[in-house]
């Protein structure tokens, strides 16, 4: 896949997400195996069409989430939801919020709609005196927030909560074509050994090294950008983009296509440039 974003370097500079039968009832040990197993596929299936969500145009796709099952009925009537369009403003200080990551040992899978690292509970985030734990990163294409109205080629989102599961906060990091990255290689070849929707075996990985060294980003308060919608999300997006190869840009597009949310309406939001 060709991917082009000249120019985005300089956005970044100037503005530095079981059915019912009619049939007897049959006795369990006269059912065939094939025919159980037929029957709990067909059963899943039927779930399936009912309760999937996913990013495209159809008719499971953002625009139609809040009609799918009455737990998302905040992705249309949500007054805080995300991602949104960040416009610059003046940075102001002092910065609230303190990242303590180290190397953990991880496990990466696909999950159908994205690439996922899950976290044991030993790295955090605090913000304003609040501790949330890093849960697990994703990855999104093309970005889910955009720069006055400008999308990157990929976002990657740390997902955290507190631990009284109460409160969500989500680290986001925007991604720009430039050099290879070492550990999407490493991230990305773990993944590729396992079956889908499986976990693959665990690996030493440091999340801090994902981190820029210059600590600026965007708050505010917003959602999640997937079913259900739920609100009360602190988000910062970092000004810093990271760096993923064209090519490594390309495979992450090719395999998941499109997952990511259109932003939504500020509704009165206060955004801060820290």
């Amino acid at each position: 896949m060709n991917i082009q974003h000249k120019g985005l370097w300089l956005v970044l500079t100037l503005f530095l997400f079981s059915g019912c039968s009619t049939n007897p009832p049959v006795q369990e040990e006269t059912m065939p195996a094939e025919a159980k197993k037929k029957e709990t596929m067909e059963s899943a299936q039927k779930k399936q069409e009912v309760w999937a969500w996913d990013y495209t145009d159809g008719p499971q796709g953002p625009t139609s989430w809040a009609s799918l099952n009455p737990q998302y009925a905040m992705c249309a009537s949500g007054q805080q939801q995300s991602p949104i369009d960040l416009v610059w403003s003046k940075p102001v200080s002092p910065n609230p919020l303190t990242v303590n990551y180290r190397p953990s040992e991880v496990q990466v899978s696909n999950v159908g709609y994205t690439m996922r690292i899950d976290f044991p509970p030993q790295n955090q985030i605090i913000f304003k005196g609040m501790d949330y734990l890093l849960e697990k990163v994703e990855f999104r294409t093309m970005s889910e927030h955009s720069l006055s109205g400008n999308k990157l080629p990929m976002e990657i989102q740390f997902y955290h909560r507190t631990s009284n599961g109460l409160k969500q906060a989500i680290l986001s990091l925007l991604v720009i074509q430039g050099k290879e990255s070492s550990w999407f290689n490493q991230v990305w070849k773990s993944m590729m050994a396992a079956k889908k929707f499986q976990a693959s075996k665990a690996f030493s990985f440091d999340p801090s090294k994902l981190i820029p060294p210059r600590q600026t980003f965007y708050h505010y308060q917003g959602s999640l950008t997937h079913p259900p919608c739920l609100e009360g999300v602190d988000w910062f997006v970092f000004n810093t983009p990271l760096q993923l190869s064209s090519q490594q840009i390309g495979m992450f597009m090719e395999m998941f296509r499109t997952n990511n949310r259109p932003t939504q309406s500020l509704n009165g939001r206060k955004v801060t440039n820290f």
